[in-house]
């Protein structure tokens, strides 16, 4: 059974909003060139394309970006989702950020994407010191596991999973990355799919991939994206994967 590789950006491929190395590009590209690879990422298109070489973009079979709820091949666009507010859920997290005992509010705290919404106390416009700061915080306090468990509590029919350092996917149940397998199962049936992320746990965004794939599969669970070059290069001098 062929392989068909399946990536989670931010943790994975780079640190956290930051642009993929040099050196891992280039080995990157070695292996786009000669597998079949997607990407699939809760950050929407915009900032993948600041993150990843636009080369290896363009070589990939196909890029699922916003939780899977739009996919994009060779610039054309497959499918695109969107959402429906429920009714509450913008005031609920303009009542939860005031609330938040975390001080440091940078702006962009609310972010539409197609069929989702990225929510983040410490905001989006965080420099990279204020997102550590905020991530080691949040390590202790776990402000972001107990937000998206009350919200799904309130909002039912709505899923918040934790991405990146600072943030959390809000998406309505079903509609996250697990979106990717299925497209997976229905156009390549016949290819192993291995997995790497880096929020592979029940609270993370990558978790519905996790739990959508099959025995036969392979899941990576990744620490950063070191760990990630490290298989990348073992595999491509010819081991296997377990």
């Amino acid at each position: 059974m062929d392989n068909i590789f399946l990536f989670d950006v931010d943790g994975t491929l780079t640190e956290p909003r930051q642009e993929m190395t040099q050196d891992f590009a280039n080995l990157f590209r070695v292996l786009v060139g000669n597998n079949l690879v997607y990407l699939v990422s809760g950050s929407d298109l915009a900032k993948l394309k600041e993150q990843v070489p636009k080369d290896i973009l363009d070589s990939c079979a196909g890029i699922f970006s916003s939780s899977a709820n739009q996919l994009d091949i060779s610039d054309e666009l497959i499918y695109i989702n969107e959402l429906e507010v429920e009714e509450g859920l913008e005031e609920f997290l303009e009542t939860f950020l005031q609330e938040s005992a975390y001080e440091i509010k940078t702006g962009n705290h609310i972010e539409h994407r197609p069929g989702m919404i990225n929510f983040s106390v410490v905001g989006r416009n965080a420099s990279p010191t204020e997102r550590e700061a905020y991530f080691k915080w949040d390590k202790r306090k776990l402000e972001r596991k107990k937000f998206a468990v009350m919200l799904m509590v309130m909002f039912p029919g709505m899923d918040a999973k934790i991405g990146g350092e600072i943030s959390v996917d809000i998406y309505p149940s079903g509609y996250d990355k697990r979106q990717s397998v299925s497209y997976l199962r229905e156009h390549h049936p016949s290819k192993r799919i291995c997995f790497f992320g880096d929020k592979t746990g029940p609270h993370g965004n990558d978790y519905s991939v996790v739990i959508s794939l099959a025995e036969d599969d392979n899941v990576h669970s990744v620490l950063s994206y070191l760990e990630t070059r490290v298989i990348i290069d073992r595999y491509l001098r010819g081991e296997t994967f377990g």
